[in-house]
């Protein structure tokens, strides 16, 4: 064991501030970031109704500065803004959900306090739109700030040193919400974590009491699945006796638990798991519909100039038609045309046809991603629009005629089916979508077993803001041109 364990104890080193101090700081910050953010929401709304009207409404100053912003903080307080990480998709939730009940007890309050008539209703609902644009933006610069300041990462002590440990660090990196930094970890075996070389092996499982009392950490992470349960359970016990801030990855991963509810029955000292399939409603069915309806719509009048430009653009670039159809599956195993703008050349199963026959290389990678890197079928016009994914864009047509979903798995032909095997049901449950999990997380540089499993996460996890999550990935994505060729 001793051979795997980083000497780092013998360095001298200072202790870390105090998490709760940090906490408090960071609660501070995200409080006056909030603060502004409503003001200015005030100040906007303001401004944009006595455009429109022309008669100037005013409204008093100890609404503006202090009732106000009072019902939000408290709203987003209850909301466990403050209190609790989240992930993107969750923090769009809950503000949306915070902000909806601040306006409505604001709307109540005007009509308790008499002043209703004196209010303009388009500056409410300017400012109910507005404000909550302006948080998420907010929140998320606070949280980017709040990470680059030294010493206002919580330091955390991961427990194990595995797959499941670096999955845990990975998410902390990528969610701006989360702000650990990692102290160090606790491991009894040969750590297996790519993170192993990076943040020190400061002991193992029994020096848990040890290393806590040295460094004065009040947050550990147990990412150790493996272990028996009764091993587990006593594990989880010493910590809590030590930290007052304890987290555990269970031994549940691929089970979808993003629509989970926790029930705990101290009778029996179980806990029971709700889990809930969101697309078994109707009633959210109907809001995925809806939202795809009315995004598409407008991207088409909006792209419309940019529409032109390409099918113009592939036109003269080479033979051929300007949009490509290509049968796929879609939900309730439905086959549909799948509108692309035209990359390859008109004779292109031909030239794959032969290459695949002639080279082994380019057949084997063909068969593990149902794509070439280097692919002598695309024209000029071609790697231009893959590389800029302005190919994808008559697909919104498709999402109008309910085909496809903005958000949703990748399509795939009838050929592909057996490549899903158990999971092809998942597939059949939802429209395939012009971007997803998988275009977010890496597109062709993804295997495509990795990208059945990135859907089927997809469907048993999804939701509203999830989709608008992935949505607003996808844009950076695009504007990158990772994985697209």
């Amino acid at each position: 064991m001793q051979q795997w364990i980083n000497h780092a104890e013998r360095k001298q080193k200072k202790k870390p501030r105090s998490a709760s101090l940090i906490r408090l700081i960071s609660k501070a910050i995200y409080l006056c970031g909030d603060y502004v953010g409503i003001l200015l929401a005030e100040w906007i709304a303001f401004h944009i109704r006595n455009f429109l009207m022309g008669n100037i409404f005013q409204v008093n100053a100890i609404y503006i500065y202090i009732v106000t912003p009072a019902v939000f903080l408290l709203a987003l307080a209850f909301a466990g803004i403050y209190s609790k990480h989240y992930t993107s998709a969750q923090m769009l939730e809950k503000l949306f959900k915070a902000c909806l009940g601040a306006i409505a007890f604001s709307i109540i309050l005007m009509f308790l306090t008499q002043v209703s008539g004196q209010v303009s209703r388009l500056y409410v609902g300017l400012f109910a739109i507005i404000v909550y644009i302006l948080l998420v933006v907010e929140k998320y610069i606070t949280a980017l700030i709040i990470r680059r300041i030294p010493g206002l990462q919580i330091p955390v002590l991961v427990v194990g040193a595995g797959k499941t440990a670096d999955a845990a660090i990975d998410e902390g990196k990528n969610n701006v919400f989360i702000n650990y930094r990692v102290a160090g970890f606790l491991e009894d075996f040969e750590p297996s974590s790519r993170y192993a070389d990076v943040y020190p092996i400061l002991g193992g499982f029994n020096d848990l009491e040890k290393v806590i009392a040295e460094t004065g950490i009040q947050d550990v992470i147990i990412a150790a699945p493996g272990l028996p349960q009764d091993q587990l359970n006593h594990l989880l016990y010493r910590a809590q006796t030590l930290v007052p801030y304890v987290s555990v990855v269970p031994n549940l991963v691929g089970v979808p638990m993003s629509n989970v509810e926790v029930e705990s029955f101290f009778d029996t000292r179980i806990m029971l798991l709700n889990i809930k399939n969101n697309l078994a409603f109707w009633t959210n069915q109907i809001i995925k519909r809806l939202f795809d309806i009315i995004l598409s719509l407008f991207g088409i009048i909006f792209f419309s100039p940019l529409l032109i430009f390409v099918a113009l653009y592939v036109k003269l670039d080479s033979p051929g038609p300007i949009v490509y159809k290509r049968w796929v599956v879609g939900r309730n195993k439905r086959k549909f045309g799948f509108y692309k703008f035209r990359s390859m050349c008109v004779n292109s199963d031909e030239i794959l046809r032969s290459l695949l026959e002639k080279d082994e290389e380019a057949r084997k990678e063909y068969e593990e991603y149902y794509k070439l890197k280097n692919d002598p079928r695309i024209t000029k016009a071609g790697h231009f629009i893959r590389q800029t994914s302005l190919d994808e864009l008559p697909q919104l047509f498709n999402v109008l005629m309910g085909q496809m979903s903005l958000v949703g798995p990748r399509p795939i032909t009838e050929n592909e089916v057996p490549r899903y095997e158990k999971y092809i049901d998942e597939y059949y449950m939802v429209r395939p979508g012009i971007t997803g999990l998988w275009q977010v997380s890496g597109r062709s540089d993804v295997d495509y077993k990795e990208r059945v499993t990135m859907d089927v996460w997809y469907v048993h996890n999804w939701s509203v803001w999830l989709d608008f999550v992935l949505l607003f990935r996808t844009v950076k994505i695009v504007l990158c041109g990772k994985g697209a060729y």
